[in-house]
Formats: structure tokens, sequence, C-alpha cells
């Protein structure tokens, strides 16, 4: 079980990390003020989750939406003329 929590917390940890560099690449480049504090704020709620307490389907909404923002935040990276933030795909 204790394996189980352990996988559980790398995946909200792996969300969190998406999130924060994609936050830090944006203010870099100078990105509506707005759209950082948003990424910021996802980030902090994100902190919150009780890895002991998350349910498999939760954890599954999670990193759908986090793929999901991840997508749109791509047309943001492409419409700026943004580089790849990753040389592989993370998430």
């Amino acid at each position: 079980m204790a394996e189980d929590r352990s996988c559980v917390q790398i995946r909200v940890d792996s969300c969190l990390g998406v999130i924060r560099d994609v936050c830090q690449r944006l203010m870099a480049e100078n990105v509506s003020p707005r759209i950082i504090e948003q990424l910021q704020h996802l980030n902090e709620m994100l902190s919150l989750i009780d890895h002991h307490e998350v349910s498999e389907s939760e954890l599954t909404r999670i990193e759908g939406c986090t793929n999901q923002l991840m997508g749109e935040l791509g047309l943001l990276f492409s419409h700026q003329g943004i580089t790849a933030l990753y040389d592989r795909t993370v998430h």
C-alpha cells in the first residue's frame, strides 16, 4: 500500500512540476501577468492535495486536466513564438 501511495505522490508531483516549469518559462517570456497568476494559484491548489486521500479516479481527472491545460498553453507558446519547454514528452 505504501508503494501505491508513493506512485500517487509521483503522479501529483509530475503535474505540479510541469505547471511550475510552464509558469517559470512564461514569466521569462513576459506573458500576461494574469496568466502567470492563474498558473501560480493552480500550483498552490495542487500542492494542497493529500496523496493519502486522493482516489485513482480523482488523480486521473487531475492528470487529464493538466494535459488539457498543457495542450491549450501549447497554443499560446506557438502563437507567441516560444520554443518547446522540454525536448521530450514529460506528461
